[in-house]
């Protein structure tokens, strides 16, 4: 028999109760330093989402902490995630694999911190964060991408291997930027999500957009195999891909449970963080509405053409 803890988290009612209790926002002391100041600790209750969820959660929180007079400072550390391999949780901060904290302090450095606030894990009211909408309302993409220009910058690594891999895969070359999500997305089709295009719809528009905006080249971001293999076959030679696993999922497989045990959950996560960074850095966009798309606006300056397809949402 299992423990008692265990036991109870099966009853749904008293499951949901004690996670709202766990990931209650709560005010702390660790002990007398930075008396002057105090520090919001931005967390997420334990799931399986990709990174540029837990980025725009996390830009709510940012944006809320530093409206309220707090420091932000980023805890990918002390929950499981899809980025932190489990004999890592407690000891590294996944969030720091990718990006810099916001104001420049760690969790290392308020350790003893004597005013500290954990938020709600969980996404309330409070955290009023970017979403599709932006892609539709000009007026909040603009303020939600000088929060990004502010507060969010990639690590230098990052940074450095980013500015590399365009000048190699890109040259001088008019690239046109695609990010097809498919896989777990379109098979699951999540309620109140963006339905994404298919392959055909994909490259219609593309055609055009070469032909309009004198695109010679193609960068393709996709995790699904089947839409990249048709998209090769549309446009023969003038596809560039990055170099990954890609996947056929069915049923409700969750796409961040695959992969190869030799592709670690970090490496993963950086290796879509440039592929979102590549896209921000083409002449043009073509995009369904998902995360990784509000990753790649919030990071470019500004697309000669974008095209975010509207097909309604799943119901």
């Amino acid at each position: 028999m299992g423990s008692i803890k265990q036991e109870l988290q099966k009853i749904k009612i008293i499951n949901e109760l004690y996670t709202k209790w766990k990931w209650r926002e709560r005010h702390v002391s660790y002990g007398n330093q930075y008396p002057d100041k105090t520090f919001f600790v931005v967390r997420r209750a334990s799931c399986k989402v990709g990174l540029f969820s837990h980025v725009m959660t996390n830009m709510g929180l940012v944006d809320y902490a530093v409206k309220q007079g707090y420091i932000p400072v980023v805890d990918m550390q002390n929950n499981a995630n899809t980025y932190l391999e489990d004999d890592k949780i407690g000891r590294e901060n996944a969030w720091e694999y990718f990006f810099k904290q916001p104001c420049g302090y760690s969790l290392t450095d308020i350790r003893q911190a004597k005013n500290v606030i954990l938020s709600n894990g969980l996404i309330t009211s409070q955290n009023n964060y970017p979403d599709f909408r932006i892609t539709e309302e000009e007026e909040l993409f603009q303020y939600w991408h000088n929060v990004f220009r502010q507060y969010f910058r990639p690590t230098d690594g990052i940074a450095e291997e980013f500015e590399r891999k365009r000048k190699e895969l890109f040259g001088t070359s008019r690239i046109l930027g695609i990010l097809a999500r498919g896989t777990d997305y379109v098979s699951l089709k999540p309620k109140g999500h963006p339905v994404q295009p298919t392959a055909e719809q994909i490259i219609e528009k593309a055609t055009e957009i070469m032909k309009n905006y004198q695109c010679e080249k193609i960068y393709l971001a996709t995790e699904d195999q089947e839409i990249y293999e048709k998209l090769m076959n549309a446009f023969d030679g003038r596809i560039l891909a990055p170099e990954t696993e890609r996947f056929t999922t069915s049923g409700k497989q969750n796409i961040n449970d695959l992969g190869s045990e030799e592709n670690n959950k970090a490496q993963k996560g950086r290796e879509y963080l440039l592929s979102i960074m590549l896209l921000s850095g083409c002449n043009c966009f073509l995009a369904g509405n998902v995360g990784g798309t509000h990753g790649a606006l919030l990071m470019n300056d500004e697309y000669e053409y974008k095209y975010i397809f509207d097909l309604g949402y799943y119901r």
